[in-house]
């Protein structure tokens, strides 16, 4: 039943981003997201919410699943909205540029980390930034 849960619950926040802007299974982000790996099976989520954008995070063993919802903006680029990117700095460095509306931040190195996520459109305005501290046991 654990098993079932630790599953389902990083599937639920990937599936909530998505609403109608469902991610390409082909995307592939603009960046390397590839760290040192680490192990634990700890759980951690948080929800952040600015404006109309919606940010949520759940940390999982040694993976990070991020979550935006951004109803004014798409992530894709074939969409009639106004189109972004999401970039994603870890302790002052550039993890990856994602296109999507939810990801993946695979094997981050145990500790405490800094992480900064921002929002930019097209035109490379900062529409959002939100920094927000990850631990990984």
């Amino acid at each position: 039943m654990k098993k079932i849960l630790m599953f389902c619950i990083p599937a639920l926040f990937l599936l909530n981003g998505c609403n109608n802007d469902v991610p390409d299974p082909q995307v592939k982000e603009e960046g390397q997201a590839a760290m040192n790996l680490g192990s634990e099976t700890a759980l951690a989520s948080a929800y952040v919410q600015s404006q109309d954008i919606t940010l949520h995070y759940l940390i999982k063993g040694n993976n990070v699943y991020i979550d935006c919802k951004a109803p004014s903006l798409s992530f894709r680029e074939d969409s009639g909205k106004e189109t972004g990117k999401i970039i994603l700095e870890m302790d002052g460095k550039t993890v990856g540029e994602y296109k999507s509306a939810a990801f993946v931040v695979r094997n981050v190195e145990s500790g405490q980390h800094q992480a900064l996520l921002k929002i930019i459109n097209n035109k490379g305005i900062n529409l959002f930034q939100k920094e927000f501290t990850v631990t990984i046991n």
